[in-house]
């Protein structure tokens, strides 16, 4: 169970809404080393996304360059982590993320805190907030 929520709170992160930087899906090939760099995580899924998911995944590393060596690790960990989840894991992570943001402020306070201390009982690293 705290690995579910884990990655529920991963999914929070990649499923926040971005404007689409392209009307089309790039191959992995036309990327620039930046990009390639920032999303290297997904290189070997990232011809299999759809132009949306592709669009808000670029837009993460167009910010890349911003981020201390810290924050830049965490992108990683936390697209790897993404990576390996199944399509249905993925919807349902989707799915909890759009029932969180529609919780009150505080409830979503008690959720984090709920998750830290379960992460903690296992043994699990907290994930520290997205910057």
């Amino acid at each position: 169970m705290p690995a579910l929520l884990r990655n529920c709170l991963i999914a929070l992160f990649f499923t926040a809404a971005c404007l689409p930087i392209s009307a089309h899906a790039k191959p992995w090939e036309t990327l620039n080393p930046q990009q390639k760099e920032a999303l290297a995580p997904l290189s070997g899924t990232w011809n299999s996304l759809s132009e949306q998911q592709q669009a808000n995944f670029l837009s993460y590393a167009q910010r890349y360059p911003k981020l201390n060596a810290q924050q830049q690790q965490r992108l990683h960990s936390r697209l790897e982590a993404w990576s390996k989840l199944t399509p249905e894991q993925r919807k349902r992570a989707r799915e909890k993320y759009k029932a969180y943001k529609k919780l009150p402020a505080e409830k979503r306070e008690a959720v984090k805190k709920m998750v830290r201390e379960q992460q903690a009982a296992s043994g699990v690293p907290p994930t520290s907030p997205a910057q």
